[in-house]
């Protein structure tokens, strides 16, 4: 069993929640549930509605980015909904809600990112006649710092570093899920697998899933202690374990998902998901006993019917990221079946209608938010309002991927450096360039480290998906040029980048050389180096 796991029962005259953190079977307290529902809220006829309101990979946007999304634009728009809804209403996050943030979320730990959503499970505990909840999945970067801290941000209990916000962090309010996530040591699972909720005397299973391939996008080691199963054979056993128990309604929240083009209003029958992707073959390969999908991790759009093999139709949604955008889903339900009969959904953009009206219960949550980003932006100003240097493009201007791998190297003594693609997480702004600037484009804190390779094994690695440091390129003829000379295959070669890069496979097999600081402070370092102000050119040894 999860040490340590507070788990917090809904209570609510609309629902009886049914939480699982095993295998096991799990009772449903029927009476308890009849005991406490009100009559009053059952529909009139065979079928009502509920409404889903998804959202995905926020990364810690307390603050809106170019006036778009962060979590005031969001609540905004969550909060309308659900207040305007005569339904009940379940906020379903699909993954990614906390890593790869900006300073605001990050520098104090992500608490303050936990919080926004304790906020509104605050707001849907506060409600009597229209009840929500809040339910998250685990994506890949809830364990960028290991399951011992993920486990802490929900579980409560203060950083090393803090106390930031509050005097004692309380964790998570809400339940957050992963059906596929094993401790290696007790063969339980980390977080529990799913949970349930009946609304009219109808149960809904929510499954949580987290992306099985999470070892191969964090540090190597970080997650040792861990399995990660198969997301597919998971779903399959856990919707078989819910029909079991009756339960037909089955929505999955999965940090996977794919692309679409972009267009408003309702489902479209229609869908540009490439079915040969791994997400592809992980909806084919979906019992039929799912209804609805909540996705995430491509941070691009999804709404659309899509089929597994039996030729079962499926509602899959993705509303981008950082909450720019949440899918309004209803999906109807029939008393009689007790399944899902019907599902549709529209991406909102919350930068849009940003003067919706609250009423007086939501604007006091919607400030209280306010308020939350207002302090996790003061906390973290001190450091991230440093002013670096200024920044004046010119025509001559270098990748900025390739001027982190220069300011690495400039760090590091090594003969050339690499800097991962979806490292660089966001544009350097021209103009003073501070400390916060920085952060957003390096968000994850990594340590540089530094390998050695033979010219053979380079012969490999060096390849346009990485940027390489402007002393490494290919000549005409595709020999590997370093400093101008070419790259000998019996030398050896040292590279520096960091601990993400240089530990995945591939790079792994070079022989490792020492650790040295973290990749933002070498690339302050390197900025405070140069003239000013400064551009993206390759630099005079």
């Amino acid at each position: 069993m999860l040490k340590n796991m507070k788990i917090r029962p809904c209570l609510k005259p609309a629902c009886i929640v049914l939480l699982c953190i095993t295998a096991v079977s799990c009772a449903v307290d029927k009476k308890q549930y009849e005991a406490l529902h009100n009559p009053a809220n059952t529909a009139a006829n065979d079928e009502f509605d509920v409404q889903l309101l998804g959202i995905n990979d926020f990364h810690g946007q307390i603050k809106a980015l170019e006036e778009r999304g962060g979590m005031y634009q969001l609540s905004r728009h969550l909060l309308h909904a659900i207040a305007t809804s005569p339904e009940p209403s379940f906020i379903l996050h699909a993954g990614d809600h906390v890593g790869a943030s900006p300073a605001e979320s990050a520098l104090l730990q992500d608490e303050p990112s936990i919080d926004f959503l304790n906020i509104l499970g605050q707001y849907c505990l506060g409600l009597s006649n229209n009840a929500c909840h809040v339910i998250g999945a685990a994506g890949n970067h809830e364990f960028d710092e290991g399951s011992d801290e993920m486990l802490r941000l929900l579980n409560g209990g203060n950083h090393a570093n803090g106390p930031f916000l509050q005097r004692q962090w309380q964790g998570a309010n809400y339940v957050t899920l992963s059906a596929n996530v094993v401790d290696k040591d007790n063969q339980n699972l980390l977080l529990p697998a799913y949970v349930v909720h009946y609304v009219n005397e109808v149960p809904i299973g929510f499954i949580g899933i987290t992306l099985d391939t999470t070892p191969d996008m964090v540090i190597p080691g970080m997650v040792d202690n861990l399995v990660f199963e198969d997301q597919a054979n998971i779903v399959t056993k856990y919707a078989a374990e819910l029909t079991a128990k009756g339960i037909n309604a089955i929505v999955v929240i999965v940090h996977d998902g794919s692309k679409d083009v972009f267009y408003a209003g309702d489902t479209s029958t229609s869908a540009g998901i490439e079915m040969d992707s791994k997400f592809g073959r992980f909806i084919t390969r979906l019992p039929d006993e799912v209804d609805v999908l909540v996705t995430g991790h491509s941070h691009r759009f999804t709404n659309a019917y899509v089929s597994n093999q039996n030729a079962k139709t499926f509602l899959v949604t993705q509303a981008f990221s950082s909450g720019i955008a949440y899918s309004d889903i209803t999906i109807t339900l029939s008393k009689q079946s007790n399944d899902i009969v019907k599902s549709s959904a529209s991406v909102i953009m919350t930068n849009i209608d940003t003067e919706l009206e609250l009423d007086d219960k939501s604007a006091k949550t919607l400030n209280a938010i306010k308020r939350l980003e207002q302090s996790a932006v003061h906390f973290a100003k001190g450091i991230t309002s440093q002013v670096i240097g200024t920044y004046m493009p010119s025509q001559q201007d270098m990748s900025l991927g390739q001027f982190i791998a220069d300011s690495h190297l400039y760090s590091v003594a090594a003969d050339m450096a690499v800097m991962n693609n979806g490292g660089v997480r966001a544009s350097l702004p021209s103009g003073p360039v501070t400390w916060g600037d920085l952060f957003s484009i390096q968000p994850f804190g990594n340590a540089l480290i530094k390998r050695e390779y033979t010219g053979q094994q380079l012969q490999v690695l060096i390849d346009e998906d990485h940027f390489w440091s402007s002393n490494v390129a290919r000549n005409k003829h595709g020999r590997l040029i370093l400093n101008g000379k070419p790259i000998i295959d019996t030398l050896s070669y040292s590279v520096t980048g960091n601990a993400y890069i240089l530990n995945t496979d591939g790079f792994a097999k070079g022989k490792l050389l020492g650790t040295f600081g973290q990749d933002i402070e070498a690339t302050v370092d390197y900025i405070k180096s140069l003239s000013q102000p400064f551009s993206l050119q390759v630099r005079p040894d």
